[in-house]
C-alpha cells in the first residue's frame, strides 16, 4: 500500500512539478504527529532532486475533529428530538450510547432518582461498560448517603468532573471486585424544575473532560428527559381518552337497553298483554336507571380528568415558552373565595357536603392576578370536594397573620400518605418503578397552584394524615401602604 502511494506521489510530482499530502510521524514516546508534506522537484548540485517540507498540523487536526464532533452532536440532538414514536427503552439507550460516543468516553450509565431523592435506581449501563464489568450480581439501588464519588452530583446538586480518578478522595467508597477501573469520570444531575429525577455519567475518556463534554452530556440528557415526559404525557392522555371512550360506550349500551326495555313494555301495555309480574319490570327499570346514573358519573369523571390534564399541559407549554403573563391589581381575597365557592356550589350540594366559610370583613387587600388566583382557589376547593365523602365537611378559613393572609381549605376526606406529601405539587413523581410516573401534579392541577402562588410571592403547603382529612394552606403578602401610595402618586 505504501509503495503504491509513493509511486502515485512521484508521478504527481513529475506531472505537476509538486505535490501536497498528509502523513504521520511517530515521536520517540510513541505519539503520532500529523504532518502536511509539501514536495517538489529541484535541481541540486546539477542533479534533479525532491525537496520536501513538513509542517506539524496537530492544531488543525484538532480543530477539524472538534468541528466534526460538534456537527455530530447537533445531529444527535436533532435525531433524539425526532424520536417521538420510539419506546422509552429506545430513547434512553440512544441518549446513553450517544453520550458515550460524543464525549469520546468508553463507558456510561443512567440512573433514576426515587421520589424523596434518597436513592439512585440504576436503569442501564452502556454496552462498553457491560463488556468490561465482571460483576455478576450487580446492585440496582444505591442509597445517596452511602454512595461514593458518583453520588456527589446529587449531594452537591451540580455536575461533577473528575479528571484524575486515582487521586485520594474522602467520598470514595472503593471498587467492588471486578468493577470497571475508572481513570476519568463525569456525571450530571437531571432536573425537573428543582427536583432531581436522574443522574447520567460517562467515564474513561483518553483526554480530560471539559466544558464542551459537560454541555453535550447535559443537552442530551435533558433532551432525553423532556422526550420521556412528552411520551408519558401522551400515554396518560391516551389512557384517559380510552377510559372515556369505554365509559361512553357503556353509557350508550345502558341507554339502548333502557330504550328497548321501555319500548317493549309500552308495546305489552298497548296490547293488554302486560304480565302480572310488572313489579319485576319496575325493579328492572330502577336497576337500569342506577346503572345509567353510574355510567353518566363515570363519563363526567373521565371527562373532567382529561380536561384537567389538558389544561395543565396548556399551562406547562405556555410556561416553558415564556408566554405566561400576570396582570396584578389590588384584590380583596374574600371576593375571590366567594367566586370560587359559587363556581363549585352545585357539586358541593350534590354530594351533600357541609360547607363552612369563615372569612371576616375588613381584611387588607393583596396584589394579585385575579383570574389566576381564582383558578387556584377553584382547583383546591374542587380537590377537597372530590375527596370528601358524601355528607362530609369542607372548611374554608381566612385570617390575617403578620402582614400576610392565611387561607386554609380543610376537608374530611381520606387523607394523603405521609411519604407522598412532599411530592404532591410536582408535575410528576416516581413510584417504586423508576420509570413509572404518577400524574397527580398535572392531573389535579396542584402543580399549577404552586406555580401561581410562588409568582404571588406566597407560600403553599399541605397537612394531611391518613384517615383524618387534608388541609391546604396558602399564605399571601398583604398590600403594603408604600405600594398603595406609590400607585396613587403615579396616577
Amino acid at each position: 500500500k505504501d509503495v503504491r502511494r509513493i509511486s502515485k506521489l512521484m508521478k504527481e510530482i513529475e506531472t505537476d512539478g509538486r505535490a501536497i499530502y498528509e502523513t504521520e510521524a511517530i515521536h520517540k514516546n510513541g505519539r503520532k504527529i500529523p504532518l502536511e508534506i509539501s514536495a517538489r522537484f529541484i535541481i541540486y548540485d546539477g542533479k534533479k532532486a525532491i525537496l520536501s517540507v513538513a509542517r506539524n498540523i496537530s492544531e488543525r487536526k484538532r480543530a477539524e475533529k472538534k468541528r466534526r464532533l460538534e456537527e455530530e452532536r447537533l445531529e444527535a440532538l436533532v435525531k433524539l428530538n425526532s424520536m417521538t414514536g420510539a419506546s422509552l427503552d429506545e430513547i434512553t439507550d440512544f441518549a446513553r450510547e450517544e453520550a458515550v460516543r460524543l464525549t469520546e468516553s468508553s463507558l456510561g450509565y443512567l440512573a433514576f432518582m426515587n421520589a424523596d431523592e434518597t436513592a439512585l435506581i440504576m436503569h442501564s449501563w452502556s454496552e462498553g461498560a457491560m463488556k468490561e464489568c465482571g460483576i455478576k450480581n450487580k446492585r440496582f439501588v444505591y442509597p445517596i448517603k452511602t454512595t461514593g464519588l458518583w453520588g456527589e452530583a446529587v449531594r452537591q446538586r451540580r455536575p461533577i468532573i473528575t479528571n484524575d480518578y486515582s487521586l485520594p478522595s474522602p467520598m470514595k467508597k472503593g471498587y467492588p471486585e471486578d468493577h470497571v477501573r475508572l481513570t476519568r469520570h463525569m456525571n450530571i444531575p437531571i432536573f425537573d424544575g428543582d427536583h432531581i429525577v436522574a443522574v447520567a455519567g460517562v467515564g474513561n475518556k483518553e483526554e480530560d473532560y471539559d466544558e464542551s463534554d459537560l454541555r453535550q452530556l447535559t443537552l442530551l440528557m435533558q433532551g432525553m428527559w423532556n422526550l420521556i415526559q412528552r411520551k408519558q404525557i401522551e400515554d396518560a392522555l391516551k389512557q384517559y381518552s380510552d377510559e372515556l371512550k369505554v365509559a361512553n360506550e357503556e353509557l350508550r349500551s345502558v341507554s339502548i337497553m333502557k330504550t328497548e326495555f321501555i319500548a317493549e313494555r309500552m308495546g305489552l301495555e298497548h296490547t293488554h298483554e302486560l304480565p302480572e309480574c310488572s313489579i319485576l319490570h319496575d325493579e328492572m327499570i330502577r336497576a337500569i336507571d342506577d346503572q345509567q346514573a353510574k355510567s353518566i358519573n363515570s363519563v363526567l369523571l373521565n371527562s373532567e380528568r382529561l380536561k384537567r390534564m389538558v389544561n395543565s399541559l396548556i399551562y406547562m407549554s405556555q410556561e416553558q415558552a415564556g408566554k405566561l403573563k400576570y396582570d396584578f391589581s389590588r384584590i380583596q381575597l374574600n371576593k375571590l373565595i366567594s367566586e370560587a365557592v359559587m363556581d363549585l356550589i352545585l357539586l358541593i350540594d350534590e354530594k351533600g357536603i357541609e360547607l363552612e366559610v369563615n372569612v371576616p370583613d375588613g381584611l387588607p387587600p393583596i396584589r394579585a392576578d385575579k383570574a389566576k388566583l381564582t383558578e387556584t382557589l377553584i382547583i383546591l376547593i374542587d380537590n377537597a370536594v372530590k375527596f370528601t365523602p358524601e355528607g362530609g365537611m369542607i372548611n374554608v378559613d381566612l385570617s390575617e397573620e403578620n402582614d400576610h393572609l392565611h387561607l386554609r381549605i380543610a376537608d374530611t376526606g381520606p387523607g394523603i400518605q405521609k411519604d407522598l406529601i412532599p411530592h404532591i405539587f410536582q408535575k410528576f413523581y416516581q413510584m417504586e418503578d423508576a420509570m413509572s410516573r404518577m400524574y397527580q401534579g398535572l392531573e389535579s392541577g396542584l402543580y399549577i397552584c404552586k406555580d401561581i402562588i410562588l409568582e404571588h410571592k406566597g407560600e403553599i403547603w399541605i397537612e394531611s394524615k391518613k384517615g383524618k382529612g387534608t388541609t391546604f394552606h396558602i399564605r399571601l403578602p398583604v398590600e403594603s401602604p408604600e405600594e398603595d401610595s406609590s400607585r396613587i402618586s403615579k396616577k
